[in-house]
């Protein structure tokens, strides 16, 4: 479907703003933005977004990040069989 509609020039920078902050068109942007705000919440993406950018900026390998989490689902599932 395409629509087209008016919004003030402030809101436009911002728009193109934060669409380039995210390599996005603003027309791609604009989308997900109305997408959300019909349908609710976010992306699984989205919401990983955050840990990706720590993991790539923590300079941590595959194998120990696999070992990490490894070890974190093996506490909780160690506490979830205490709680038996």
């Amino acid at each position: 479907m395409v629509i087209s509609i008016n919004i003030p020039d402030g809101t436009e920078r911002k728009l193109a703003e934060q669409a380039a902050l995210r390599g996005q068109s603003v027309e791609t942007y604009a989308a997900e933005l109305i997408r959300r705000g019909v349908i609710g919440g976010r992306t699984f993406a989205e919401i990983l977004a955050p840990f990706r950018e720590q993991v790539a900026s923590s300079g941590i390998q595959d194998s120990e990040l696999d070992c990490l989490l490894e070890n974190a689902r093996d506490e909780v599932h160690e506490a979830k069989q205490g709680q038996k």
